[in-house]
This record gives structure tokens, sequence and C-alpha cells, in this order.
């Protein structure tokens, strides 16, 4: 039985992905070349379509040793939509998933939308852990959030995240959100959210590829130095993936 992971007295960074679009087959890419594995949550009713990946890609993706996990069916707002429609989104999207081959225990709420239902259906149908988009420290609108989640996560239905959308993604802002937990007496995890990885200055989403590597390279070096860890939501949580209820 897989377990959860511990605090380890330096802070775990936890990079996870968003949406399953065509440019994560690269990022996994970069990943991989730096020794450094991420957790890529995708719509399973997207994969194949323009601009997505396709489930090729994405068994590529797992084959390097990353971690695939559920973003519902097609992106809904969840707290907007009945629990019937909840259930159908976040339990056959698993399933779909689960289908292909992939062992899928971590779910992420779409725009970190939820309500009660939608975590408790999360949960049911399986996963071991969902994923938010807020929660943590940022310099705009969350000073005084905690720097970083616990390990294990104080509530596995709703693990605390930081997002960068509006800020400046560059790897020096990056960067500052683990020299932050590092400094922290007790430190936990650090989850990423990053979403299309991809030149468009325009697009409050995205993050240039070469302030993405610039930041990735960093990691791998404090990682290394044995200041970081990196892993997977999937490994920091434990748990065995379970079937769809």
């Amino acid at each position: 039985m897989a377990v959860s992971a511990r605090a380890s007295g330096v802070p775990t960074v936890v990079l996870t992905f968003d949406d399953g679009t065509a440019d994560h087959l690269a990022a996994a890419g970069m990943l991989s070349r730096r020794g450094l594995k991420g957790t890529f949550y995708v719509n399973s009713g997207r994969l194949g379509r323009r601009g997505f990946l396709s489930v090729a890609a994405l068994r590529a993706i797992a084959k390097e040793g990353h971690e695939i996990g559920g973003h519902t069916l097609h992106h809904p707002h969840l707290s907007e939509t009945f629990d019937a429609t909840q259930q159908t989104e976040i339990c056959d999207d698993r399933r779909a998933l689960l289908k292909m081959g992939f062992a899928v225990r971590s779910f992420a709420y779409p725009f970190g939308d939820f309500d009660e239902s939608g975590e408790r259906i999360a949960m049911s149908c399986g996963y071991n852990s969902a994923r938010d988009i807020n929660g943590l420290y940022r310099p705009d609108s969350c000073r005084a959030c905690p720097v970083t989640e616990t390990i294990p996560p104080a509530d596995p239905a709703a693990v605390r995240a930081t997002s960068q959308t509006r800020l400046p993604r560059t790897a020096r802002t990056l960067r500052e959100f683990v020299t932050r937990a590092q400094r922290e007496d007790d430190p936990g995890m650090v989850t990423f959210v990053f979403h299309e990885i991809k030149n468009d200055p325009r697009d409050q989403y995205a993050t240039a590829p070469k302030e993405f590597a610039a930041f990735v390279d960093w990691l791998a070096q404090q990682r290394k130095a044995k200041k970081i860890e990196v892993k997977t939501m999937g490994d920091v949580v434990g748990g065995d993936v379970s079937p769809v209820s």
C-alpha cells in the first residue's frame, strides 16, 4: 500500500500542469531531461482535439515517469452544475483515463472552482487528492496565506496551491515562491499550477518556455544540493489506485 510522504526538513515542490494542451509534451521532456517529474491533469474529453494532447502523447508523458491526473471530461465550472453532472464530469473522466491504462490517483478542479458536492464526489470517485489553484501565499492577493501546504495535506479534497495567474511568470518570480518556503521552520509543499508553456505575453495563463526552462534548471540545481525535493502529487499524498465506485 502506497503511503503519503512526510515533511523532510526541506520544501517539497510539486509541478502541476492543467488542461492537457499539446505543449505539455515538450514541457514533460524539459522536466525529464533535468531528472524532474510533474503531474499532468488532463480532460479526457479533449484528448486528440486540436491544440490538445493525443492519447499517444499522453502515454509518452506517462512513460517518462510523470503522473497523469484527472481534470473532468470537459472543464466546466463544477460549482455551477448539478450533482449528477459533477458525478459524470469527474467520475467518467477518471474511468476513461483508467481504461486508457493510466494510474490515476490525483484530481484538479477546473478553474479551482468547487463546492462541497465537488469535494465529496471527487473523493467518492476514488481520487486520493483534489487540487485547488489557491490557498497559498501570493504577493498581490494572499499575503497572509500560508507559504506551504502541509504534508500530508490538511484537506486532501482541497489541496492548496499557488497560481501565478496575473503575476509576472518569470523564473525569478517563480523562484521566490520556493525560497520563501525554504525560510519556513516547518516546510511542507509548494504546488505550482502551470497552464500553457508558450510565448504569448497577452495570455495571463501562459509561461514563456525560456522562463520555464530557467526555473526548472534552478529547481534541478536546488534538488541536487538537497535544498528541495521535487515530487508528483501522487507521490506526496500517497495511496493506492482505487477503482471508480
